[in-house]
């Protein structure tokens, strides 16, 4: 179904060919709840390429749902940051938007939520999804208990995910029974919480600006990209750990890291030893980050993780 677009006032409009609203002409197909009708694209981050952009929009819109999206999504330069704001603000306040999916990551984001409007944003109990350089929106929005927060797979990624991504995706989100997830044990023990947690680098952003959710509790999830060196990642998670900010968490848990050569065997080594200085158990490998098997995770669905690694959603 191919998919145009054309400008509104302040956004970009999804439509079917036929110039039929999107979601009017094929049933929803579950990759969003039933009560979702209408998606917001938003980017608070860099700009997503058109193919990218194109290519996501399609598959959400042949799936039935219509697409609204924030005319900064695609530049043609980043937009300021005040801007970026106002325009997060506008679509989770917009009554036509069901749900927020942020269109990518990058850089930027950082520059963005000290100028969120947050105590106006709690009029509405929006849910939001992403990751990446997202990790900053997702868990300030935890922080501030504002809204309902998920960190996974962003339009950016559904060009690229796997079946079983697209399908947890749907389930996660619905709050249907979802399979066993198996992870490597790294410090063996029992752990039950709601999870946090994302990007390494991003996480210890908000940290160093005391700005950063609690761990209490929580299962903390950490991925990165290997656009970050291994000596900052450790340095960063040594700081973090140093400062108390892990010592009551429910577990730690390691999802993907992009390092490969020597780079991934200084890291798992410092990864497992760092394991071992931590108060609670510690796993390893769970499917989430930059990988196209990425899980998406609801902040406000609680996990269970047997000593055996055997990973269970509520």
């Amino acid at each position: 179904m191919k998919c145009l677009m054309f400008l509104g006032m302040t956004a970009l409009w999804a439509m079917v060919s036929s110039g039929e609203e999107a979601g009017t002409k094929a049933k929803a197909s579950g990759l969003f709840p039933a009560d979702v009708k209408t998606v917001g694209i938003v980017s608070v981050s860099s700009i997503l390429p058109k193919e990218k952009f194109i290519l996501g929009t399609n598959r959400i819109v042949s799936a039935g749902y219509r697409v609204k999206v924030m005319p900064n999504v695609q530049g043609p330069q980043v937009a300021p940051a005040e801007t970026r704001a106002r325009l997060f603000e506008q679509a989770w306040l917009d009554p036509e938007i069901d749900i927020i999916l942020f269109s990518r990551g990058g850089k930027g984001a950082a520059d963005v939520i000290g100028l969120i409007d947050w105590e106006k944003l709690r009029s509405r109990n929006m849910r939001v999804i992403g990751f990446s350089d997202v990790t900053l929106v997702v868990n300030t929005m935890l922080a501030k208990k504002v809204g309902h927060p998920y960190t996974g797979p962003m339009l950016s990624s559904f060009g690229s995910w796997t079946h079983k991504s697209r399908d947890w995706f749907g389930m996660m989100l619905s709050g249907a029974p979802l399979p066993p997830v198996k992870v490597k044990v790294l410090k063996a023990g029992a752990a039950k919480g709601l999870p946090m947690g994302g990007h390494v680098t991003r996480m210890h952003h908000l940290f160093k600006n005391g700005n950063a959710p609690s761990t209490a509790g929580r299962i903390v999830f950490f991925e990165c990209t290997a656009n970050y060196s291994v000596k900052q990642l450790t340095a960063q998670l040594e700081e973090m750990r140093n400062a108390g900010y892990l010592k009551d968490a429910a577990a730690v848990v390691f999802a993907d890291f992009r390092h490969t050569g020597k780079d991934r065997a200084v890291l798992d080594q410092f990864i497992q030893t760092f394991a071992g200085t931590l108060p609670c158990p510690v796993f390893a490998d769970y499917p989430y980050g930059h990988c196209p098997s990425s899980l998406l995770i609801d902040f406000q669905r609680e996990a269970e993780i047997a000593p055996n690694g055997t990973f269970t959603w509520q």
